[in-house]
């Protein structure tokens, strides 16, 4: 292979990629639904961490748009030239105090956006014009003549390369400035909306091309701005209009203000369009998540193209969307091909694991030894188990451990079972179906081992949630535990490789939540409580009802500082906000607060959605404000709680409960 395979799967940032990825970027199923390259207003595009915005947003821009690796170009293409900008939050952070009034700090910001956007537009007509066969049907770039910019200020230069260069001085005294407030003057502030509006017009007046042109701001990680900053945005977006529109992209809760500079709100429907990106790359992930692994094979590895299930410049083509995502003989090749380099251990092949495992067949036979014990039992473990029926041998510390199961009468339905004759332990049988993939995980929670379960091309999906970066994350890390044969064929991830590898990925993946914000370390608190008190409670002995895995908010008082950090939890995806499931006690309000699944493998926890357990707002806020000991108190008192009840959907199973 030409490329290691984790290096293949290693870069899942579109900051570390280039501006253009016209050539790397894989065409979602709802690109032609989102109406950007149409756009008449504002537009917000919502999602967490990892969901593909600043992707999207690259995508848009003219770097991509106008790529010198995309050989047709057409009229429509030139209709919307996308700009991007991300807030550079040490820079703008730096815009207060020092003895300037607010309203130096708002025209200095000002000012900042009108040199980096002037910049931007300037190389998009570079980009447009990137070689001599462009130049030919476009060009007339030599011949510009932007005097007009010059009424803002009289030293910026009047051709494009004069033009560019005088912003970049421009921009650079603004730093000079900004280090030495008190003996600099500051430099001449530019409007950048009446600025670049000027400039467009000379462009569009001058290169008939782009006459027809809107220019589409992109502003990337909104919520990094200072609240005033945010105002100021919101007042763009509020009064843009073609050919100079303005966009935002942000984390979930990202605004701080909806207000403007003036009296006037940014308002839904009337200002701006939302576009919740998450709930878009939902849609057909499982699809698109088989496609992009294979993408990335085929463009570091194109040797094995001839045995991949996809044709990538398809992939990079909107014209194949209906043709990828309307065909189900495709949708089953991409997703069977997947799932063949990354398998999944089936129910009686996870149950026979257990039995030839001397290990794992020793825990087993313990906690069936336990369970006897404890029911005064004289019956030996080894009598319920058999390695012809490794299902119903690893439910048995479950079922010995239920009251209403007596032993002996379970240990003759075991005989019958032996004998071909009816019984409950039958494979088919919902008991069976219902407590296997429970009772496997138990075991190697017994163990401590990383479980199979975590394993298979179909689970990376779901533990990744539709975030594209912890899917990559995934896969890079499975791809790096695991040694591939140099004989050059498709690799095939054993699944205990993949559950060591994907239990890393989690572990590593819940370290950076300490990181996330101002209350990052409150975060990561809420999060390592959570997932110790679910999987406590999954340690319960009879397995006998689905897995608790989030939460219901239920008595206290939910105050300002509790909803502050329940919005940075869903801000930073460390928690998903959800209806309300079924519950075991009254008195909780609606919101259902999911812990997110990527940390699953690490806690050894279910990453489907399943049973809600009730929190006060005093035990959450203990939770993220306690010190350790405190903590721990709550984890012990949680698992004090009796869970009752007999019914034990697969946890694993793929229809939610």
């Amino acid at each position: 292979m030409t490329h290691k395979l984790p290096d293949v799967f290693s870069k899942n940032r579109s900051e570390e990629t280039r501006e253009d990825i016209w050539a790397d970027f894989v065409v979602p199923p709802f690109l032609n639904e989102l109406g950007i390259k149409t756009q008449s207003k504002a537009i917000v595009i919502v999602g967490g961490r990892g969901c593909g915005k600043t992707t999207l947003l690259r995508y848009f821009c003219h770097a991509t748009q106008f790529s010198a690796k995309r050989q047709n170009i057409t009229q429509a293409d030139l209709l919307h030239v996308g700009l991007y900008w991300r807030a550079d939050t040490n820079f703008l952070n730096s815009f207060a105090g020092g003895g300037q009034t607010p309203e130096t700090w708002r025209a200095a910001f000002d000012h900042v956006l009108a040199c980096e956007l002037g910049k931007e537009i300037i190389q998009a007509v570079r980009n447009l014009n990137c070689n001599p066969e462009r130049q030919h049907e476009y060009g007339k770039l030599d011949e510009l003549d932007l005097e007009a910019v010059q009424d803002f200020d009289e030293t910026l230069g009047r051709t494009l390369h004069d033009l560019d260069r005088t912003l970049q001085k421009s921009r650079r005294k603004m730093s000079a400035w900004l280090n030495n407030l008190e003996t600099l003057p500051h430099p001449t502030f530019l409007s950048a909306k009446e600025f670049l509006k000027t400039l467009v017009a000379a462009l569009q007046e001058q290169l008939p091309y782009l006459s027809n042109s809107t220019f589409a701001v992109f502003i990337d990680e909104y919520e990094n701005l200072r609240i005033e900053q945010q105002k100021f945005i919101n007042g763009l977006l509020k009064h843009g209009a073609p050919p100079l529109l303005f966009n935002i992209a942000m984390k979930r809760n990202g605004w701080h203000t909806t207000q403007t500079m003036g009296p006037e709100s940014i308002q839904l429907i009337s200002d701006y369009r939302e576009i919740d990106l998450e709930e878009e790359v939902a849609r057909d992930f499982d699809l698109f998540a088989a496609e992009l692994l294979f993408f990335r094979l085929a463009e570091h590895e194109p040797d094995l193209l001839d045995r991949l299930p996809i044709v990538p410049d398809q992939l990079r083509s909107i014209d194949h969307i209906s043709h990828r995502y309307k065909n189900e003989n495709y949708r089953a090749r991409v997703i069977e091909g997947a799932e063949r380099l990354l398998p999944r251990v089936i129910d009686r092949a996870a149950a026979k694991e257990i039995l030839a495992d001397p290990r794992l067949r020793e825990k087993l036979s313990a906690k069936i030894g336990e369970a006897l014990l404890r029911r005064k039992s004289l019956i030996p473990p080894s009598s319920f188990i058999d390695d012809k029926y490794p299902e119903a041998s690893t439910l048995m510390p479950a079922l010995l451990n239920r009251p209403r199961e007596d032993p002996d009468s379970l240990l003759a339905e075991f005989e019958a079972l032996k004998t071909g004759k009816e019984s409950r332990l039958l494979p088919t049988e919902s008991l069976v179906s219902n407590n296997l993939f429970g009772c496997v995980n138990a075991i190697y929670l017994e163990a401590r081992r990383p479980s199979i379960l975590f394993s298979g091309f179909t689970s990376l999906t779901l533990i990744a949630r539709e975030n594209i970066r912890h899917l990559l994350e995934l896969i890079h890390r499975i791809f790096k535990v695991f040694e591939a044969s140099a004989n050059g064929d498709l690799p095939v991830v054993p699944p205990a490789v993949q559950a060591k590898a994907v239990k890393e990925a989690s572990e590593l993946i819940l370290g950076t939540v300490s990181g996330h914000g101002v209350h990052g370390a409150q975060l990561y608190n809420l999060a390592q409580c959570l997932g110790s008190i679910f999987l406590e409670r999954h340690k319960n002995d009879r397995q006998s009802e689905p897995e608790t895995n989030h939460f219901t908010l239920a008595g206290g008082d939910l105050n300002e500082k509790l909803r502050m950090y329940l919005r940075e939890a869903e801000k930073w995806s460390v928690l998903y906000l959800g209806r309300e499931t079924k519950m075991k006690s009254a008195g909780a309000i609606d919101n259902d607060y999911i812990l997110n699944p990527i940390f699953s493998p690490h806690f050894q926890i279910s990453f489907r959605k399943k049973r809600s357990l009730p929190i006060s707002a005093v035990q959450l806020l203990g939770m993220l404000e306690g010190d350790q000991r405190s903590r721990d108190g709550l984890v012990r008192e949680f698992c004090r709680q009796n869970s009752g009840g007999d019914d034990h959907p697969d946890l694993f199973s793929e229809t939610g409960a």
